[in-house]
């Protein structure tokens, strides 16, 4: 027992000191602020058609609750989705492995770990949501059960699933982080999707996240002699394009024993999860066999090995010093070429071509940032590979490794970006659309940059493969609507962004490394 609490306090610790926590704590504390509009800010969070509630205690309860169960679970996922692999690469599950700890225990303990922290960030948002209610409502009671219920009976049981398959999705996917990555949020999605199309009470044994019982509670307090036309449900930020928004007094939901039932079933259900990963755990055994030689040729490679440790300098190749920056790009390249198995190269290649057929708002809004987005892999290990492979003490103590070698990281990705743009690129000259083609250009900068920026600010690439996926699905779902290439129709001012947005991170990631290297 001794060795579980030590698995489970070393990964807490891990975690609550990691810039990621701090960063998805703030925002979480930024997100619950939004969350509790006046009616003076011309938008609202939650809203049932033309109708939204008033801000008293059940209200700012039900709603920072649903904020924060959604907001864990679309990011919440992508910070802690690494704490296998790490014991994995910095060789601490090779001690782990060795010990007496069973699988259960140790995958267990990580689950807590995860849960432990997801439950600060809950209370820390409990508490501010709870600032905001006796700063904000003056009119009505104060109700602690129902602005405290759905914390505790839907939020809670929600971030501890979401440990529990975090683990899960580790065990399965072992080191395939973008394929678990693509996986997890097209669940989520079909999660979203699924409960939000059906209702009834068999809605509790589906609903893992417990959001849509709390938007049917609230549905139904709207009162019937309100008819709006439009029964739509809507979490986010929606601003009022018009003054036909009505507001509603909510008193709080309802709690059957099924609903208690389901939220135990969902807990065991996640219990389950983490005993069926502990029986498929690899327990830090996934290097390759290797094949060993065959006995006849042992003496053999033996004497060539006898043979092998004499010097001879007369054979030794002599060494030319070149300072040339064309050499390291060159072989950057070919690093970046070399990555990656042959099927993914076969898409890539059906990808590329397919740019030239395809419409051309298709190919520059859709098209092109799959096609980028396939190149995720390449793009994050780009700027960190020094660090996943331990070679950083040796790479940069070479002559002028900030000029030389990450200029040259940065120029051949931004080379082999161009390269799969080069179908639009072609399409958009022969359209003589040159603003367009500027646009194509400083957005695949742009994507390097961010690499550069986030693979240094946050030593690794989990950030930069999250928020690329992220903005992918966005621009994919929304078409030209919301794109990272072109988002508007004033190029100018377009173009103007791109340039200072990109030069900042470029002189921001050169001054982060270039200070951390005088520190170490």
């Amino acid at each position: 027992m001794n060795q579980y609490f030590s698995v489970f306090y070393a990964d807490f610790l891990q975690r609550v000191r990691s810039n990621s926590f701090i960063v998805l704590l703030i925002i979480s504390v930024v997100a619950a602020y939004k969350f509790v509009p006046l009616p003076q800010d011309h938008y609202t969070t939650v809203r049932i058609g033309d109708y939204t509630g008033l801000n008293n205690a059940a209200w700012i309860g039900h709603s920072t609750a649903i904020m924060a169960c959604f907001f864990l679970w679309l990011f919440g996922f992508y910070v802690v989705n690494n704490s296998i692999r790490n014991d994995l690469q910095t060789g601490v599950g090779q001690l782990i492995a060795s010990s007496a700890i069973t699988n259960f225990q140790y995958l267990l303990a990580k689950a807590v770990s995860h849960f432990f922290l997801f439950s600060i960030i809950v209370v820390v948002v409990f508490l501010f949501a709870l600032g905001l209610t006796f700063y904000r409502v003056e009119n009505y009671p104060f109700d602690f059960f129902q602005f405290a219920s759905p914390y505790f009976f839907v939020t809670f049981p929600s971030v501890f699933i979401l440990s529990a398959l975090t683990i899960f999705f580790e065990v399965v996917f072992v080191q395939k982080t973008n394929i678990m990555n693509l996986i997890f949020i097209l669940l989520f999605i079909g999660l979203l999707g699924v409960t939000n199309t059906l209702s009834g009470n068999f809605i509790y044994w589906i609903d893992p996240l417990g959001i849509q019982f709390l938007l049917n509670e609230i549905s139904m307090a709207i009162p019937k002699g309100l008819i709006s036309n439009s029964q739509e449900i809507s979490v986010g930020i929606n601003y009022n394009a018009d003054s036909n928004l009505n507001y509603f007094l909510f008193k709080g939901s309802h709690f059957s024993f099924e609903f208690y039932l389901s939220r135990l079933f969902w807990i065991i259900f996640s219990l389950v999860t983490i005993k069926i990963s502990s029986v498929y755990f690899h327990r830090f055994d996934v290097k390759t066999k290797r094949v060993l030689p065959k006995r006849q040729h042992v003496k053999h490679l033996y004497k060539e090995a006898i043979y092998e440790r004499k010097i001879y300098f007369e054979r030794l190749q002599k060494v030319d010093i070149d300072y040339r920056l064309f050499p390291l790009i060159f072989a950057e390249f070919l690093l970046l070429i070399r990555k990656g198995s042959i099927r993914l190269w076969i898409l890539n290649l059906g990808c590329f071509i397919g740019l030239f057929y395809i419409p051309i708002e298709d190919a520059l809004f859709i098209g092109l940032p799959i096609i980028w987005y396939l190149q995720v892999n390449r793009w994050s290990d780009l700027f960190t590979k020094e660090q996943e492979f331990k070679t950083a003490s040796f790479i940069y103590s070479t002559y002028k490794p900030l000029k030389r070698l990450l200029l040259s990281q940065f120029l051949a990705g931004s080379i082999l970006a161009l390269i799969f743009a080069l179908p639009v690129i072609v399409r958009l000259c022969l359209l003589q659309q040159m603003l367009e083609i500027i646009q194509v250009i400083l957005s695949a900068i742009s994507i390097l940059s961010f690499s550069f920026f986030s693979g240094i600010l946050f030593s690794g690439k989990r950030f930069f493969e999250f928020v690329f996926l992220f903005i992918t699905f966005i621009c994919i779902s929304s078409g030209r609507t919301v794109s990272y290439i072109i988002w508007s129709s004033d190029f100018k001012h377009n173009i103007t962004f791109q340039v200072l947005f990109t030069s900042l991170l470029i002189i921001l990631s050169f001054s982060l490394k270039k200070r951390r290297l005088n520190r170490d």
